[in-house]
C-alpha cells in the first residue's frame, strides 16, 4: 500500500513538472503574433486602371511604400486583383469593381 501511494505521488509530481515545462511552448505570445504572409501573386493596377506589375502584397508594400491600412486620411493608390479575376495580355480585370487588395497612401 505504501509503495502504491508513493508511486502515485511520484507520477503526480512528474506530470505537474512536465506540464509546467511544456506549457510555455503553447502559450508563447510571439508565436501567435507572427505575421502571416500572403503568397498570392496579385496583379496591381493604378487607381485609374493602368496595369503596373504582378507581385506579392508584401513585396508591393516594400516597393511602393504604400500600405493596406484604410485609416483616414488616405488616397487609394493601387488595386490588387487575384489571377482568377484577371484576363488578357496586357492583363485587365474581369470585374473592375471586385478588388481583392487595396493599397493606400497616407499624406
Amino acid at each position: 500500500m505504501k509503495q502504491t501511494k508513493s508511486l502515485s505521488v511520484l507520477i503526480f509530481w512528474v506530470t505537474v513538472v512536465v506540464m509546467f515545462c511544456v506549457m510555455p511552448a503553447f502559450t508563447d505570445q510571439s508565436i501567435s503574433k507572427k505575421k502571416r504572409t500572403d503568397w498570392t501573386n496579385y496583379f496591381w493596377f493604378s487607381a485609374n486602371g493602368t496595369y503596373l506589375r504582378q507581385n506579392l502584397v508584401d513585396d508591393e508594400i516594400d516597393l511602393t511604400g504604400l500600405d493596406e491600412f484604410p485609416y483616414a486620411p488616405y488616397t487609394v493608390r493601387e488595386k490588387g486583383y487575384t489571377p482568377a479575376n484577371v484576363s488578357g495580355n496586357p492583363p485587365a480585370p474581369i470585374n473592375p469593381y471586385y478588388v481583392s487588395k487595396w493599397l493606400y497612401s497616407h499624406p
